[in-house]
């Protein structure tokens, strides 16, 4: 399978209780609240994680980072077309837009705050680009799965 952020995929493999991720085992333990994944305890630290399944990937949210996971690195006729492209990785509201349309972006630049699970969530840029789009305006709610920003050349 394998895990892709942006325009970098990497294979991995999951066993009980640990991830090799290019051939580097990492080991960790899940947690769960309500029979939902909730975080990835790796080396003692707690990180964070929030998921989203499709038919064809899962869609996994970690602070800062936005991931696919799939049999196609999520490499979809839609994706393939918006290579990326800023994702929504849980249902929220958007509380501050930081890019325009037109604008030249980083990676890892901001570009939008989402408000959910009553936590403010800054949503960075997968590579350096142009802002085609930016799909909401702030205030407005969005699901999961819902492209955010349409990011160019």
């Amino acid at each position: 399978m394998k895990l892709s952020s942006g325009d970098t995929a990497v294979e991995i493999r999951l066993e009980e209780n640990a991830a090799v991720i290019d051939g580097r085992r990492v080991e960790f333990r899940e947690r769960r609240a309500a029979g939902e994944l909730t975080g990835l305890v790796i080396d003692g630290r707690l990180r964070p994680v929030r998921t989203w399944r499709s038919a064809q990937s899962v869609m996994v949210w970690t602070p800062g980072s936005v991931f696919r996971v799939g049999p196609s690195a999520g490499r979809s006729a839609r994706t393939a077309e918006h290579t990326g492209d800023l994702i929504s990785p849980m249902p929220g509201r958007v509380l501050r837009v930081l890019a325009a349309d037109g604008e030249r972006v980083e990676r890892g630049q901001p570009l939008l705050v989402l408000e959910a699970m009553k936590m403010e969530h800054v949503m960075r840029s997968g590579r350096a680009g142009v802002v085609r789009r930016i799909a909401f305006g702030e205030g407005q709610q969005v699901d999961a799965g819902a492209l955010l920003v349409e990011l160019g050349e």
